[in-house]
């Protein structure tokens, strides 16, 4: 029997298992318990330990379980049917230390009780999170750098989409519609992306391009962001080789509450009158309205969203459409099932470049491009059902589907694609003692492409991992694991792939921390870089069916320092060295055609730190953090292929990175009024790959908002992007956005 058999084996029978204890709950509930059934209940009220107001919205969580639940809006909660025995038990909210009450004794037939006092922390993030390592942790625990948006800053931004929620991110940038961690990704258009984004802890990949799409996840429903920065392979697998960023969506409330915002704004007129090329007003807007709910076992949110521009340059038009729902039903304490629902839909103009060499018409297309658009569809279905298997015992099953559809309306092709992506995961999370915890599972991953560019190729991969964390002391924590993959493209070739990870954390005192990783991260080639097979503009692009996955070794050693009058300090340097790097390649001159190769060895290291602070306690908040790159290719250099010259001998760094990217704010909270700025600064990149003899500049981008709370159901906002109207492209020949302005209207009832 082959692996691939036997994997596939596994999973069945884990999957068929649960199913089991899906439809049978109460045997489900019989296995749970070691003790014969004895269970009691846990109750409580969370406070604000200086003001001894409720605390709504809190998570209690029991560690090592699946169990859990939110407080109401006067701080108090109640769990019921908690397996007797001993548990610690966790209470977060963000802006706010966590409680840990540790030993808590739960007896059969009795209610426990427990009076959480959290005081407020000196950063406005929360301080427990879950991508790192699959599982409950302290940020402070984690031995690779991981960066915690809250949603406070998510609604500050009045952002379009997520990808501008990110902008402002320590050690991350993004290049068009491509994100970078520590310059990981770059920029290649339609083809991949090494950051791995998941939704609610499932992955957000296309399964044709491997690539992001940002429209499909709206903006207005996220209740925070986790960004690891470093190779996440060990757990995640491909497309985790720079990391992995975690959005993670808001839970039904507990009592009823409909949202509603209303944004609109406008686009500046460009830096030059002569740039100009229509006298209308180029605006955008925005509607999004969610209602939320529990009713007994079952918590239900469901979203409609609207976003339309007429762009600040000519094929810069869009519409985008959302419907979005999240529906938890609790069986019993320990089993629960979570479904997710997001639709999108995104009709949207196609800019590839400005009109003419010189940097004359900026704003305005080739004539022939004109009315080039794309049209694009996206679903995706998220089903995860935990349980309580023992005391220290979970189960997780997470089963998604992934479809997207898209076609080109251009003046020269009408390429289409549908892909459908299906995954299946299965988890455990077990805890053999207090100071040990493990996470272990498998996964299978299934693509399949009907295309006019692609054929209609398919993609399959299994997976297993395991990870082991060791609390040697109160002050020294050791994590160890691994993952093997198995990625097959149709009949043509099958890779394998072991990526292992080694972590501790070391605290010489309670508000310090070393931390110490290395890892090995891949990246398999997506369905679009291998089997492109398309003309544009004139330029062919060709399939390469020898393309193999790339490959990386991540180290990173770091140090977090919480220091007196309220201040955060962090530290990190690393260093990453790729194998098999894809990168475009010149394939034949005459005709002008190209294709993905793996080209080269290379290296990226640098040194990150970032400050926060909160001098005055939630009146004042101060950012800043600066990330140095040096990212070069090593080896023998390559002849690539650009539009400038078709034998142009490139320099050592790798292209669409900088060597420096500072990035800051400053918000001030005044009664109902909270103010601030937002800025970054990119150095020029010292190398692109199409335009390479264009004049380049450093990215100098500042942001100004300021938020009005009419009452505590009314706020309104307003933001001002690119203020000082800046002019700089990500992307060769793609003159970034332009100042405009953003007014946003959020009530809730």
């Amino acid at each position: 029997m082959n692996s691939t058999t036997k994997m596939s084996r596994l999973v069945l029978a884990v999957v068929l298992f649960a199913l089991w204890g899906f439809a049978n709950p109460g045997r489900a509930a019989f296995l749970s318990s070691a003790n014969g059934g004895k269970r009691g209940r846990l109750q409580g009220t969370v406070l604000d330990a200086q003001s001894r107001e409720p605390l709504p919205g809190a998570n209690i969580l029991l560690k090592g379980t699946t169990m859990g639940t939110i407080s109401d809006a006067e701080g108090r909660f109640r769990l019921e049917g908690i397996p007797a025995g001993r548990y610690t038990i966790v209470v977060s909210v963000i802006g706010y230390q966590p409680g840990v009450f540790r030993d808590v004794r739960i007896l059969p037939n009795q209610t426990t009780s427990i009076r959480a006092e959290l005081r407020q922390t000196a950063i406005s993030a929360p301080e427990i999170i879950v991508t790192a390592s699959k599982s409950l942790q302290r940020v402070q625990d984690s031995p690779i750098s991981v960066a915690v948006i809250p949603e406070t800053q998510i609604r500050q931004t009045n952002s379009v989409t997520v990808q501008d929620v990110l902008r402002f991110t320590p050690g991350l940038y993004t290049t068009a519609d491509q994100i970078n961690i520590r310059g990981s990704t770059g920029y290649s258009k339609g083809a991949g992306s090494r950051v791995l984004v998941l939704l609610d802890g499932v992955p957000a990949i296309a399964g044709d391009t491997g690539g992001i799409n940002w429209d499909a996840i709206p903006p207005t429903e996220i209740e925070k962001i986790e960004v690891v920065k470093g190779a996440g392979s060990a757990l995640y697998g491909s497309n985790a080789l720079g990391g992995v960023i975690n959005i993670i969506t808001r839970d039904p409330s507990p009592v009823p509450k409909t949202r509603l915002r209303i944004s609109w704004g406008f686009y500046d007129r460009p830096y030059f009158d002569s740039w100009r090329y229509t006298a209308r007003l180029r605006n955008f807007h925005s509607l999004d309205v969610s209602h939320s709910r529990t009713a007994g076992k079952l918590g239900m949110l469901l979203m409609f969203g609207q976003r339309k521009s007429t762009g600040y340059h000519q094929n810069g038009q869009y519409r985008r459409y959302n419907l979005f729902g999240k529906f938890h039903y609790r069986f019993s304490s320990e089993s629960h099932l979570n479904l997710l629902i997001d639709w999108g839909y995104d009709d949207h103009g196609n800019f590839l470049t400005w009109k003419g060499p010189a940097l004359n018409h900026p704003l305005e297309v080739p004539p022939e491009s004109l009315g080039d658009s794309i049209h694009s569809g996206k679903f995706i279905f998220h089903a995860t059902y935990k349980t309580m298997l023992r005391n220290n015992l979970a189960l997780i099953l997470k089963s998604s589907l992934y479809h997207n559809n898209w076609r080109d309306y251009f003046h020269d092709n009408n390429d289409y694609a549908k892909t459908y992506k299906t995954q299946q995961e299965f988890q455990f999370l077990f805890e053999p003692g207090k100071r040990h915890s493990m996470t272990f599972g498998g996964e299978w991953v299934y693509h399949q492409t009907h295309s006019s560019l692609f054929s209609n190729p398919y993609m399959l991969d299994l997976a297993a991992y395991v990870q082991d964390v060791f609390q040697l002391s109160d002050k020294l924590r050791i994590t160890v694991g691994g993952r093997f993959d198995r990625h097959r493209v149709m009949r043509l070739f099958t890779e394998q792939q072991f990526s292992p990870k080694f972590g501790l954390v070391y605290h010489p005192a309670p508000a310090a921390a070393l931390r110490l990783s290395v890892g090995k991260g891949f990246r398999a080639a997506s369905i679009a870089e291998i089997f492109t097979n398309t003309l544009v503009s004139g330029f062919k692009v060709v399939p390469n069916l020898n393309l193999r996955a790339e490959s990386v070794w991540s180290f990173e050693i770091g140090w977090h320092q919480m220091l007196p009058a309220r201040v955060m300090l962090d530290v990190a340097l690393f260093q990453n060295r790729y194998r098999n790097m894809i990168e475009p390649k010149l394939a034949s001159f005459i005709p002008p055609a190209f294709k993905l190769d793996n080209l080269v060895r290379s290296r990226i290291r640098g040194l990150e730190w970032q400050v926060q602070s909160n001098p005055v306690p939630q009146k004042l908040y101060l950012q800043l953090s600066y990330t140095y790159l040096d990212a070069v290719k090593l080896g023998k250099l390559h002849t690539v292929f650009t539009l400038d010259d078709p034998f142009y001998q490139p320099t050592r760094a790798l292209p669409y990175r900088p060597r420096h990217l500072i990035q800051g704010g400053i918000r001030l909270k005044w009664h109902a009024l909270t103010t601030g700025i937002d800025f970054r600064y990119l150095s020029r990149f010292e190398e692109v790959l199409v335009y390479p003899w264009d004049h380049r500049v450093p990215q100098k981008v500042l942001d100004a908002y300021a938020v009005f709370r009419l009452s505590r159901k009314h706020e309104f906002s307003f933001r001002a992007n690119n203020l000082l109207n800046y002019n700089y492209v990500e992307v060769e020949r793609n003159l970034a956005p332009i100042r405009h302005f953003i007014f946003t209207l959020t009530s809730s009832f």
